[in-house]
């Protein structure tokens, strides 16, 4: 197999594994009526170069106008790191679930880089021109 072929059943093993070993429901860090999104965490993954922001939709209609826009993850300190991009690999585009109606959590993955992003503290998510601050970072 090629290196990339292998690099993308790497990455989706670790999103099954990851999904189904979430422990409980996790509680609501931050709800943008704006955006139509209940962010609910970020988990550091893969040795803490990724990260992985779980969302909930609220308004359906919402996410999917503010979702097709730029989408940037940041640390929430002073002289912060620049915008974390959401991650993409060649053969599978970016690696972020599309909004659905169903009530579930579903997610996007940044590619943490410098590790800017650590556990303990928080972050903001920047979706076009809305802004949530205080997500925890885990």
């Amino acid at each position: 197999m090629t290196r990339r072929c292998l690099l993308s059943l790497g990455l989706v093993s670790l999103l099954s594994a990851t999904a189904c070993g979430s422990s409980g429901a996790p509680t609501p860090a931050a709800r943008d009526a704006a955006a139509g999104v209940e962010v609910l965490r970020i988990q550091l993954l893969a040795g803490e170069d990724l990260a992985r922001l779980d969302y909930r939709v609220v308004d359906y209609e919402k996410a999917r106008r503010s979702l097709e826009q730029a989408i940037s993850l940041f640390p929430e300190s002073v002289g912060a790191s620049p915008p974390l991009a959401v991650a993409d690999i060649g053969t599978l585009g970016p690696l972020q679930q599309r909004p659905s109606r169903a009530d579930r959590v579903q997610f996007i993955l940044f590619t943490n880089r410098g590790r800017a992003l650590r556990r303990g503290t928080t972050a903001v998510l920047a979706i076009g021109g809305t802004r949530i601050t205080g997500i925890p970072v885990s």
